[in-house]
């Protein structure tokens, strides 16, 4: 019977796992950063929202479940509003730079994401003999070759510009997104806590002396 002791791996295998490792690895460290900072956010989002609603609920504007929830669906809405507009003007910026440097060229084909690949590393895929198969996994047996390295055309700017506008528009307005529906989330919640009444702990006949018999005086 075969063990995985017994197993032998080619030179190009082990690389292949190396990678596979160390491309894991990082994927992990990526997903928990991301989970760290998605949990940063909702806690800041829950402060936001306390605060929006501290002075209408400790002054008893607000009376029952019903009534905070309604009024934090407002408030909510208009935090939202309001701090969309950012990201719905930088990706105007975008715009406007794309509409004039394509009046400009007269060419209304421009994708700005295309030419703004000039920045980027690019890496042949498509090389002879980049994978291998091992344990009936398709794995890179070595780093690709690098197909095209980050250079800067002046007749591209932009399309760098429109790129980066349009790519922070993109990730501004998610970011508000996911403030936006956490703060909606904890409006639930607090109008279930900030409302709720509970025995807990509680004594009736704490404080209370028991009646005396007049009989018995």
């Amino acid at each position: 019977m075969m063990t995985f002791a017994s197993i032998s791996l080619s030179e190009t295998d082990k690389r292949a796992l190396i990678i596979f490792l160390i491309l894991a690895v990082i994927v992990l460290l990526l997903v928990a950063l991301i989970g760290f900072a998605v949990r940063k956010a909702i806690t800041f989002q829950m402060k936001t929202l306390d605060t929006m609603m501290h002075d209408v609920t400790v002054t008893h504007v607000v009376e029952n479940p019903k009534e905070f929830k309604r009024v934090g669906r407002i408030k909510n809405n208009r935090l939202f509003y309001k701090q969309s507009l950012i990201p719905f003007l930088i990706a105007l910026v975008g715009l406007v730079i794309w509409i004039i440097t394509s009046l400009a060229k007269s060419n209304w084909g421009i994708n700005p994401f295309e030419e703004s690949k000039d920045l980027l590393f690019a890496y042949d895929m498509e090389e002879e003999g980049l994978f291998v198969t091992v344990f009936g996994i398709r794995l890179l047996s070595h780093w690709p070759n690098v197909a095209h390295t980050p250079e800067f055309i002046l007749e591209h700017l932009p399309s760098y510009l429109e790129a980066i506008c349009f790519i922070v528009a993109g990730i501004y307005y998610l970011v508000i997104c996911q403030a936006y529906f956490s703060r909606y989330i904890m409006i639930l919640r607090r109008s279930r806590t900030v409302f709720e009444k509970s025995l807990e702990g509680y004594n009736a006949t704490q404080g209370t002396e028991a009646p005396t018999n007049p009989e018995n005086k």
